[in-house]
């Protein structure tokens, strides 16, 4: 008798064109149950270092702490990425890392919780032993792919792209898909500001025009997109927007 089940029964198998499905939050909190503990920390939490970490519910990024002081958001993580990986991958393909040291010599790096979150958490000897499994491999290759193009995406933007188009351009990644389309709280003048290589100021005025032509408004304390066509507009140069400054060079 055949069996009934088959490749693409399983929520960790390939798809029919051969891509790989990113397996669903539950299944994979089932699989990382056998080998890892779940935590929930608060907002603002310096995830330990030297752990990895798979994100199940909130938002968390990848900060760097000049010695300036101030804190710089460099890569948000959502639910369903995996975080804090790089040392353990280095470790496993003995990758060298001195010149980066030498690059990152006066700051450092660390994760902190944007919202109060929930994660799976391993050490890393685990993760190594595992990584080769599915679904932690699919989340794995995901991760590395997916921090690269938010890298590269980043860059390109901030060495090219007019301060308004920038501005817009997160505010449209980071705004609920549904209506009213609100913005997270933790996007504060500030946060953006550092994510964009940005006066705080300049960011201020930003807004100030958006809510003057009526894309974004505020109530209760929370902000969020009015007018979403118009902000897709402005983050495709399919329209301009002039705010109280000059916008002649990428870095303000």
């Amino acid at each position: 008798m055949t069996s009934s089940l088959n490749a693409t029964s399983s929520p960790f198998c390939p798809l029919g064109d051969g891509s790989k499905r990113l397996p669903d939050l539950e299944a994979c909190r089932q699989y990382l149950m056998g080998f890892s503990s779940e935590i929930s920390v608060p907002r603002g939490t310096k995830l330990t270092v030297g752990r990895i970490y798979y994100l199940l519910e909130g938002a968390v990024t990848l900060t760097a702490l000049p010695v300036t002081g101030e804190r710089l958001s460099l890569i948000y993580f959502h639910p369903g990425d995996l975080l804090s990986f790089i040392p353990a991958v280095n470790h496993a393909y003995a990758i060298p890392h001195e010149a980066y040291d030498l690059l990152l010599m006066s700051e450092n790096l660390a994760m902190f919780t944007k919202t109060p979150c929930r994660l799976m958490s391993m050490e890393p000897e685990v993760f190594i032993r595992h990584m080769d499994e599915e679904p932690l491999k699919t989340l794995l290759m995901h991760g590395l792919a997916g921090n690269l193009m938010k890298i590269i995406v980043q860059s390109v933007n901030n060495s090219t792209l007019p301060a308004t188009v920038r501005v817009c351009r997160m505010l449209a990644v980071f705004m609920d898909k549904e209506a009213p389309h609100v913005l997270p709280r933790y996007l504060t003048y500030q946060e953006i500001a550092g994510h964009l290589s940005m006066h705080v100021m300049t960011v201020t005025k930003i807004f100030q025009t958006l809510r003057r032509e009526g894309i974004l408004d505020k109530k209760d304390g929370v902000t969020f997109v009015k007018d979403p066509d118009a902000l897709m507009n402005l983050s495709s140069q399919r329209s301009m927007l002039s705010y109280a400054g000059s916008e002649k060079r990428p870095r303000d």
